[in-house]
């Protein structure tokens, strides 16, 4: 009995402490009822569509995990808590860390726009499934937007460049 109590106190802890992915559900939950309040349509399909474009941003954390972010400082804490199975610190360590993790590839204002253009196209083009994911996919960075602006009182750095932010080599030719 004292290990079933004691699983689901960790259970709540993990979900306390990844509140923010719950946040993202719930805007892509506000963002279906909006649609379905316009289209006068109640689809599933738009309710899980929604949900999976409001997670889907977040994809670019693990894609960074694997590939272009496994040497950076963040990646190998996390990477430490893993292989010592120490699950609780890396979740806290993730939710107090994240909002520095500043190289990722998608979080700037260039994929916003692109979104946001999509959307409305889609919208034009009465395209349901296109307004509801990308819709959902710009709401995610208008709220982690939001979230920088409130947590460390001004703009993510990522948030205004292309790419990974990678400084560029020096082109120009000096002479002696």
């Amino acid at each position: 009995m004292k290990r079933t109590r004691a699983r689901i106190r960790g259970m709540g802890f993990l979900i306390w402490h990844n509140r923010h992915s719950f946040y993202h559900i719930l805007l892509g939950l506000i963002w279906a009822w909006i649609l379905r309040e316009y289209w006068n349509a109640f689809s599933p399909r738009y309710i899980w569509l929604a949900i999976f474009g409001s997670l889907l941003p977040d994809i670019d954390h693990f894609i960074y995990f694997l590939t272009y972010g496994k040497t950076d400082w963040y990646t190998l804490q996390v990477k430490m808590f893993l292989k010592k199975h120490e699950w609780r610190n890396m979740v806290v360590f993730m939710e107090k860390g994240h909002k520095h993790n500043t190289k990722l590839i998608s979080h700037n204002i260039y994929v916003m726009a692109i979104l946001l253009g999509s959307s409305l196209l889609s919208f034009f083009y009465e395209w349901n499934t296109g307004v509801t994911l990308f819709g959902a996919m710009f709401i995610h960075y208008f709220f982690d937007i939001a979230d920088d602006l409130i947590v460390l009182g001004s703009l993510n750095p990522n948030w205004k460049r292309w790419g990974r932010g990678l400084p560029k080599k020096d082109k120009r030719v000096s002479s002696i």
